[in-house]
């Protein structure tokens, strides 16, 4: 799929009479920290758009995937505690993607549309109006699922159940935090059995089952299904034991040709104000320049085909 996307890109482009969208700087690849794929910038944005966007500018970013929680849109007590004002429904999908695209217009900045999408709903059934405004979507692994911490079974499943409802919806999709989230459950459930964390084994960390990560691999082979590597590692990079595991269960995924995306998932200023360095873990962890900038090209590709479809 990525090698045809590749080629659509390269025929828009002779094609095209000026540079299309998001294509206008230099064609190289970016740095980690140049790329945020999982910002925030609606209900739970506390600045006006354009001081958030100055934020992440001046951190380094040069390409974000903007979007929000797809659920907060729906009639709720949480939507309206937010700050920032959005219509709820239709109205509100439409108001935030035109901000959206108010942003991609500041110069030497590339913008992506999208939503997240929390995970129960490749269950219980999606919701297709907004999402058929997105370049890009994330799906919400949770701690707060039922049952036990995400794990390889767990993923595989989500996995292919994204990859079917790709069908319908033809574009990329990132499987958000899933191996922080799965530490996160195994401390919380630690906490709650009155067991110190120090006590915690890499086993009791480990995501992955025998077998279960070639199992992957082979299921991702040429899809536009990626992994979220996001700033919530850093901290648990800092413990030498969830080190541990997480290396050994990320690390075979990058080295059989799993794509990654890396993002801060900032929400909040305080969020904001904490630099974004992800080459601190995403190097031990096999996560590159070229294993990340793999959605960049594949949604820029996708830009140019229904750019040279308009003409």
């Amino acid at each position: 799929m990525r090698t045809l996307l590749l080629t659509i890109v390269a025929a828009a482009a002779c094609h095209a009479q000026a540079p299309l969208p998001g294509q206008a700087l230099p064609q190289a690849l970016f740095e980690l920290r140049e790329m945020d794929m999982h910002l925030h910038a609606g209900f739970e944005r506390q600045v006006d758009m354009n001081a958030w966007i100055d934020l992440a500018i001046a951190d380094g970013r040069r390409v974000l995937v903007l979007l929000d929680h797809l659920e907060l849109y729906r009639p709720s007590r949480k939507a309206r505690e937010y700050k920032a004002g959005y219509p709820l429904g239709s109205e509100g999908h439409k108001a935030l993607m035109a901000d959206f695209d108010a942003v991609a217009k500041r110069p030497g900045l590339i913008v992506f549309k999208g939503w997240e999408i929390f995970e129960g709903e490749l269950d219980t059934g999606v919701e297709p109006e907004p999402m058929r405004l997105a370049e890009v979507i994330g799906w919400h692994i949770s701690p707060n699922s039922a049952g036990n911490a995400p794990d390889g079974r767990s993923l595989i499943r989500r996995v292919r159940q994204i990859m079917e409802i790709q069908k319908r919806f033809p574009v990329p999709m990132i499987v958000f935090h899933p191996f922080d989230m799965r530490l996160e459950k195994v401390q919380r459930a630690a906490r709650l059995q009155g067991r110190e964390l120090k006590t915690l084994t890499a086993a009791d960390y480990r995501f992955f089952q025998p077998g279960e990560q070639q199992e992957l691999i082979g299921l991702l082979a040429g899809s536009s299904v990626y992994f979220e590597i996001g700033n919530g590692t850093a901290r648990y990079f800092q413990d030498p034991v969830c080190r541990q595991a997480l290396i050994a269960d990320i690390r075979p995924l990058a080295e059989g040709g799993v794509q990654f995306t890396a993002s801060t998932d900032n929400h909040s200023l305080a969020n904001a104000k904490v630099p974004f360095r992800p080459e601190e873990y995403d190097q031990a962890l096999g996560v590159t320049v070229f294993n990340t900038n793999t959605i960049v090209r594949e949604l820029l590709a996708l830009r140019a085909k229904r750019a040279a479809n308009r003409n």
